[in-house]
């Protein structure tokens, strides 16, 4: 069955997706996810036995019967605009977000919304313990600069020096631009975002790099460079593609459209991309002195990292400094501009 587009629930939920997109303190990852359970909203209306009166409205169609079938098709993976691999059953995770994103349109749109008890998530895996760290770093320091790596594990090893020190999620670290980088990169500043139901504002932090983590990010940066140079307009993602990828869509012919090297990671792409480097290395290092198998979850590293309680870094980055800019906001700390250098032409 064909929706009409005009329906009144679907334009009222565009206000809506409109007015929540536009704010200033809605992130970039949580407006992707919006608009993505916006996509997912039309194609069950289209869907052969969805509730007919969901189309009168958005109260209509954030009630109980629709939103429950919404629900249920998302779940099974009968609302994706592209086919995945395996079976496309969504994880609880994927779920639990969908049901914040409907909770935030419902606001926008002054409706209220039935939801049903969000999934439990599972037991996280085991992070990497203190020795594991301790000899990444170490392993760093011995080999940041060997000749004879790919672009892969080079930027591998730059994103594990990064993660150690910073504990930057996913997001975070593929919102990082080349002027989160401090002079001689010594440092990096890290916008940390509320996590799912969350109502604190980002905060923004520096923290310092060490002299592995700096070597490791140094030579990332040089291939970078090289990967960035036939992009067109400004390339300023501090972690970039180091292989041509498919978009997604098809070209005129029917062929797979692919996207150059260079182009920005997404975090789906930035965690995949960590994986696919592991795996082979882990095989390849077997064997190897002072080597220990990295983690194939980014999560897994990114939480054996041991950071200050968060009231404690939120103190410490809003507190004013020395030269802040007049009307910058609380939470922010900035930091003084990257020495310029080659790969600043990027910028």
């Amino acid at each position: 069955m064909a929706v009409d587009k005009r329906a009144p629930a679907l334009d009222q939920l565009d206000r809506a997706l409109l007015r929540v997109t536009a704010r200033a303190d809605t992130s970039p990852a949580r407006a992707r996810q919006l608009r993505w359970v916006v996509g997912e909203l039309r194609r069950a209306l289209a869907q052969e036995n969805f509730p007919v009166e969901a189309r009168a409205s958005l109260a209509r169609l954030l009630s109980a019967a629709p939103i429950t079938r919404y629900l249920q098709l998302a779940e099974s993976g009968r609302l994706r605009s592209r086919a995945v691999a395996g079976s496309g059953t969504s994880t609880a995770a994927s779920m639990r977000v969908r049901m914040d994103c409907l909770e935030i349109l419902a606001r926008a749109g002054s409706v209220p919304v039935e939801l049903p008890q969000r999934p439990a998530m599972p037991d996280l895996k085991t992070p990497v313990g203190a020795r594991q760290r301790s000899l990444l770093h170490h392993w760093l320091a011995e080999n940041a600069d060997r000749p004879g790596a790919d672009a892969g594990r080079i930027r591998l090893f730059a994103l594990v020096g990064v993660v150690l020190e910073t504990g930057a999620r996913a997001g975070e670290l593929c919102a990082l631009r080349l002027s989160d980088l401090g002079p001689d990169d010594e440092t990096v500043r890290i916008v940390r975002r509320p996590q799912a139901r969350s109502v604190n504002p980002a905060v923004v932090e520096v923290l310092p790099l060490s002299g592995p983590t700096r070597a490791a990010l140094r030579r990332w940066l040089d291939v970078r460079e090289e990967l960035v140079r036939h992009v067109q307009g400004t390339a300023t993602a501090v972690w970039v593609s180091v292989r041509g990828n498919h978009a997604g869509v098809l070209d005129a012919a029917g062929g797979s459209r692919r996207r150059p090297t260079g182009m920005p990671l997404m975090p789906r792409g930035l965690s995949r991309a960590y994986t696919r480097t592991v795996v082979q290395l882990n095989s390849d290092m077997i064997g190897r002195p002072g080597w220990e198998p990295l983690p194939y979850r980014l999560e897994q590293l990114r939480r054996a990292v041991e950071l200050p309680p968060p009231a404690d870094r939120a103190a410490s980055s809003s507190a004013p400094g020395p030269g802040l800019a007049s009307g910058v906001g609380r939470g922010t700390v900035l930091v003084p501009g990257r020495r310029r250098s080659a790969r600043a032409r990027s910028e």
